[in-house]
């Protein structure tokens, strides 16, 4: 009986004690989820094992030169685990000091006491991440490797280093909208968001555990977990002209203080585009612009009489018209229907009868309007199936998004009335891109074939091309070879004579077309009686043997004029300048030129024999010897034949005698001056025009002499 009481006492505890064990297991659960549940998570944090994806890194955009326009650049977030197993309480005390003070001279973003403060905090709350700076360069990083506590290494040191690739422009905000951007869940814009798919790469994966000190390291050997970086866009942009383009632009803006403007130069025969700017006055008040919106391409606008070559290119097709054909102006104004057509002005001897070329010269919106309506009235759709067929009715579909859709108004529908017409023919009523203006005009000089304006010449990976943009030829003849040839002598006839006179120079002729148009605002062209102006100028050069076509817009200028010869003009001239000085063989060459037109042309200073022979057997002139040769020479042009003679400046010198220094260079006329001992002052450049002494004069050693020059 005992021993079956002793039994039960016995099972009694031994129940008593694993219920007692049990309680004590629930205890510690709930003490560790419930009280030390953050540092458990935070510990668990720092030990974690997972697939994680590896960034690929994003491709390059260069110019066509080879410039770096926009590229992926490491930023670093640096953080500390200042409470890891091998930082001591000795190692933390003997180093925060002097970090601390490290970091606030490196970031200069806190003081030294507030660095002090924040390691100091989270190391006596056992934090193990905290946050130092963000977006640190590579270059600071490895400064801030070889500072205090942080240089005894990852464990020690508690470093924790997390990379980020951002997007950064060399050249800032050059052709920034172009360029353009990716963002997640906004609209994609320029080259960067409709070649997204090429630049972007493929990201890589694998397995890698966190360490204590935040650091994600492969598990394995890293195998297949390598991206395939992006590949690199090769565009069309010269960096270049692309400067020169903005910086006229600005200026020009800056000038007429106008809202905005936009410029595209583009190469005639491949449709390549070289430059492309977009500037927006940043607010009513300001003088400062930048790129906000690409309106070249994607603000579909009414043209004005830039449009007016689209009407006759029509006319002349349909062969109702010829340039000689004649025109009365009516001193400017015409009445259809209840609206009184404007011509902006005319001298009044040219404001009654001229052929269609010189109305054309002057923009004369009744001559146009009314050669359109004579011979179109009656068959309107004729004349907007003529316009269609230019394809200015359809985008022109182009490699970067956000392109503005055109409108041509249709006859019999309910937007076109009586008055649609005239209006329509000098570019009213309608809408287009200045792009697609550019491209008709560029067909105009690129002998009637149509290219599709591009950006990109090449994709590239690793240095071999991927992918090569050929040229796309989008019609291969707009009109026939006579319409075209009396379309460029109209477009050359504006510069020469017409209302872009302003623009002739004597380098290299220019042919084009201003245009200046009232920018309607809710269906009214006048705003509290103030009108509101869109002045533009397209055209191409040289006009003989185009290789360049432009498109300048400025978008309501408000000071200085508005017309298109005074505030776009200019910055296509400086444009086509400094494009025209840089361009090696847009002259003809020297070989292919009759030594007579040369001859004709040229002009030699007198000087040293065996520079002059060098310059002229480079450029293959022919020249007469009249007598025998010395070390100078001098040079008479006569009925187209040059003739040199010999030349003995420094003989008369040894006597004492001023030469002749006339039309002889600088550089000589002084060398053998001061051989001579004299004192020698230059005034101007070039060939010597004046001398202060006399030739024939009787000089002394030391005497001054001074030259002016031609």
């Amino acid at each position: 009986m005992d021993a079956k009481k002793d039994i039960v006492v016995r099972t009694y505890l031994l129940y008593t004690l694993i219920g007692f064990i049990g309680l004590a297991i629930c205890g510690r659960v709930f003490y560790i989820q419930r009280v030390q549940g953050d540092k458990w998570k935070k510990e668990e944090a720092n030990f974690t094992t997972s697939f994680r994806t590896i960034e690929a890194v994003r491709g390059n955009i260069y110019a066509e030169d080879g410039s770096l326009l926009a590229t992926s650049l490491p930023y670093f977030d640096v953080a500390m685990d200042v409470n890891t197993e091998y930082m001591t309480d000795e190692i933390f005390s003997s180093s925060v000091d002097s970090l601390s003070m490290c970091l606030s001279s490196l970031f200069k973003d806190k003081t030294e006491n507030e660095y002090y403060r924040l390691l100091k905090t989270a190391r006596d709350n056992g934090e193990r991440y905290v946050m130092i700076h963000k977006t640190v360069s590579y270059d600071d990083l490895q400064k801030l490797k070889h500072f205090p506590l942080i240089r005894l290494g990852k464990y020690k040191g508690g470093l924790i280093v997390e990379q980020n690739n951002r997007r950064e422009l060399p050249f800032k905000d050059l052709a920034e909208r172009t360029i353009g951007y990716e963002r997640e869940n906004v609209q994609p814009v320029g080259l960067e968001g409709s070649y997204g798919s090429y630049l972007a790469g493929v990201n890589g994966q694998g397995l890698m555990t966190k360490t204590a000190g935040g650091v994600w390291v492969p598990v394995d050997n890293g195998e297949n977990m390598q991206p395939q970086n992006g590949c690199d866009i090769i565009s069309t942009i010269n960096v270049n002209y692309q400067d020169v383009a903005e910086s006229a632009l600005r200026t020009q803006l800056m000038k007429h203080h106008a809202e905005h403007g936009c410029v595209v130069l583009m190469e005639v025969k491949t449709g390549r585009i070289l430059a492309i700017a977009n500037l927006t006055r940043k607010d009513s008040g300001s003088e400062s612009y930048q790129e906000m919106y690409n309106y070249a391409t994607g603000e579909s606008m009414e043209p004005g009489s830039t449009f007016k070559l689209f009407s006759l290119l029509v006319a002349m097709e349909d062969g109702l018209v010829n340039p000689t054909d004649t025109v009365n102006l009516e001193g400017g104004k015409h009445t259809y229907y209840d609206r009184v057509m404007k011509d902006a002005e005319h001298n009044d001897e040219e404001a009654t009868t001229v052929n269609i070329q010189r109305a054309f010269e002057l923009s004369s919106n009744v001559g146009i309007s009314k050669v359109i309506t004579k011979h179109y009235s009656s068959q309107p759709e004729k004349f907007v199936d003529g316009l269609c067929r230019l394809g200015i009715n359809q985008p022109l579909h182009l490699s970067i998004p956000g392109e503005g859709m055109p409108m041509i108004p249709n006859p019999g529908s309910s937007n076109w009335y009586g008055t649609t017409l005239p209006w329509l023919s000098v570019g009213y009523g309608l809408t287009i891109t200045p792009l697609q203006t550019l491209t008709i005009y560029n067909a105009v000089a690129n002998n009637g074939v149509m290219v599709k304006p591009q950006l990109v010449d090449a994709i590239t990976k690793d240095g071999k091309v991927v992918k090569r943009f050929q040229p796309i030829i989008m019609n291969p003849s707009i009109c026939s070879s006579s319409t075209l040839q009396k379309l460029r002598r109209m477009l050359e006839g504006v510069v020469l004579r017409g209302t872009a006179s302003n623009l002739k120079n004597t380098v290299y002729s220019i042919a084009g077309k201003t245009g200046t148009a009232q920018i309607a605002s809710k269906g009214q062209y006048k705003v509290e009686a103030k009108a509101n102006y869109r002045a533009s100028f397209v055209g191409y050069f040289p006009a003989e043997n185009p290789e360049y076509s432009c498109i300048v817009i400025v978008n309501s200028p408000s000071t200085d004029g508005y017309y298109g010869n005074i505030t776009a003009g200019p910055i296509f001239r400086e444009i086509a300048d400094k494009v025209y000085a840089s361009s090696i063989g847009i002259d003809p060459s020297v070989n292919d030129t009759n030594h007579k037109a040369i001859n004709n042309n040229l002009f030699v200073k007198n000087g040293d024999a065996g520079d002059t022979y060098k310059v002229f057997k480079t450029l293959d002139v022919k020249y007469k010897t009249a007598s025998t040769l010395s070390s100078w020479l001098e040079f008479n042009i006569q009925d187209s034949t040059l003739t040199v003679t010999g030349y003995t400046p420094q003989k008369q010198l040894e006597k004492g005698i001023i030469p002749d220094l006339k039309n002889m260079n600088a550089e000589d006329a002084v060398y053998i001056l001061e051989n001579a001992h004299l004192k020698v002052s230059v005034k101007g450049s070039g060939a010597v025009k004046e001398q202060s002494l006399e030739p024939g004069t009787i000089y002394t050693k030391g005497q001054r002499i001074t030259l002016k020059l031609s």
